[in-house]
């Protein structure tokens, strides 16, 4: 599959993600209301009906100016702007706390996918690494201020929700543990940008032969994981301060101890790729239940 190939996946993976819920309100609404009354009031009236069918014609006119073939840069950056708007407004954010909470989802998504889709893209379709060093020469700076972006934004959203003093008590429920492991996810996925922005160009300045395309890869599927982690979020009820329990259980934090002491071999990753991301799957494996047990 070339790079537009996978594009139109995505675009008609985005499609099918946000169509789910409205799917599901359809299906309740029809125990009271015919077939069409229930698609009326859930497409038309209910907020996630109507960021569903913004997602929707912001992709279909996507997927237009994808088959038109003419001066389609600048219409489809124009376009990404409304699906971004749609996908940010399906959040629990928008949902629960209005402008506010659209306009910091909007900021992280929008921070996350100007980051991490240049790496899918160059992961994916990178067919050589002649310019590699000038591709990392303006990425890197870039790739840290979208994540300094990511990490606010992120922050804020929490805030929102939970006061960050009372993190640890929402380990007792859900959502709170799908919302730990999206972060523990974070470990191994600093390790690989690392590697990649900054490993990767001391490598290519003595090595000009060396191939960072694998390693780029296997940043990716930290990335999938993480996405993985955060849909499960979107299927979980956000708790209110009332529902969150006083304090966790409290084990002998030892499976704990042994997921922060097998963190540093990660640095096997950087030459044994695939070992990297089973090892990172194994320290934050154990990091997370060790967390659970003792918070």
């Amino acid at each position: 599959m070339d790079g537009t190939s996978w594009a139109v996946a995505g675009l008609g993976m985005l499609v099918l993600g946000t169509s789910i819920p409205v799917f599901g309100a359809v299906r309740f609404l029809l125990s009271t209301q015919t077939m069409t009354e229930a698609l009326r009031t859930g497409l038309l009236e209910l907020h996630i009906g109507r960021m569903f069918l913004v997602v929707y014609f912001s992709a279909l006119l996507l997927l237009i100016v994808f088959a038109w073939q003419k001066q389609r840069s600048i219409l489809l950056a124009l376009l990404t702007i409304p699906l971004w708007i749609g996908i940010a407004g399906t959040s629990h954010a928008a949902a629960k706390y209005g402008a506010l909470g659209w306009t910091l989802q909007f900021s992280h998504f929008l921070c996350v996918t100007a980051w991490i889709g240049v790496v899918f893209w160059i992961a994916i379709g990178a067919r050589s690494t002649a310019h590699w060093s000038a591709f990392l020469s303006w990425f890197s700076p870039f790739a840290r201020i979208a994540f300094t972006g990511v990490i606010l934004s992120g922050l804020l959203l929490m805030q929102l929700a939970i006061p960050l003093e009372r993190y640890t008590n929402l380990w007792g429920v859900p959502y709170g543990q799908a919302l730990l492991l999206k972060h523990l996810l974070l470990l191994p996925l600093l390790f690989y940008a690392f590697c990649n922005g900054t490993l990767v160009r001391r490598r290519l300045r003595f090595d000009s032969t060396y191939d960072p395309r694998p390693l780029l890869r296997m940043e990716s599927i930290i990335l999938v994981l993480l996405f993985m982690a955060s849909a499960s979020l979107s299927r979980l009820e956000q708790p209110t301060l009332g529902q969150l329990p006083v304090s966790g259980p409290a084990g002998d934090g030892w499976v704990l101890m042994i997921g922060i002491a097998t963190l540093p071999l990660l640095l096997l990753g950087y030459r044994r790729h695939a070992v990297g991301v089973l090892l990172s799957l194994f320290s934050v494996s154990l990091i997370y239940l060790g967390l659970l047990a003792t918070g």
